[in-house]
């Protein structure tokens, strides 16, 4: 059994991590690209396959920067559950999100399934893959769409 100070450390990590998903959702609604880029590795990778692959800082960069102008997500992240190994840390949150697609209103809903790392004390996510159920028009309904 984990000492005392091992299981107050691995809640304080499930805390962390948990607030640092949070933050994401705050720091893409204010389109603060600078803060969002920061809470990746400079070897971090968002992947939304098969069409959207960014790794790196520039490629990072440009996805929080130029593509996240075009469509304003709104995302609202929901039942994460975080696995911690020393400084390194898995997790999934399911996410929904509300955003503007070709001026359209759009919902769109999935889960991440994300690797963190501690990097100089911080949680960092070195991945953040996106698994998406669905993104129609609100009009539309998902219903027709749900997977």
């Amino acid at each position: 059994m984990a000492t005392l100070e091992e299981r107050i450390q691995n809640i304080e990590d499930k805390d962390e991590i948990r607030e640092l998903t949070a933050k994401y959702c705050y720091a893409v609604v204010a389109q603060d690209s600078a803060a969002l880029i920061n809470m990746f590795t400079e070897d971090g990778v968002f992947d939304m396959s098969p069409d959207m692959h960014f790794e790196g800082r520039a490629q990072l960069t440009e996805l929080y920067t130029d593509k996240i102008e075009d469509v304003g997500p709104k995302p609202f992240i929901q039942s994460h559950v975080v696995k911690v190994d020393g400084d390194h840390a898995t997790g999934n949150c399911a996410v929904e999100i509300r955003l503007i697609d070709k001026g359209q209103a759009v919902t769109a809903c999935g889960h991440y399934n994300d690797t963190y790392r501690r990097v100089d004390g911080e949680w960092k996510f070195a991945l953040r893959d996106f698994q998406l159920y669905h993104w129609v028009p609100l009009a539309q309904g998902w219903g027709d769409a749900a997977t």
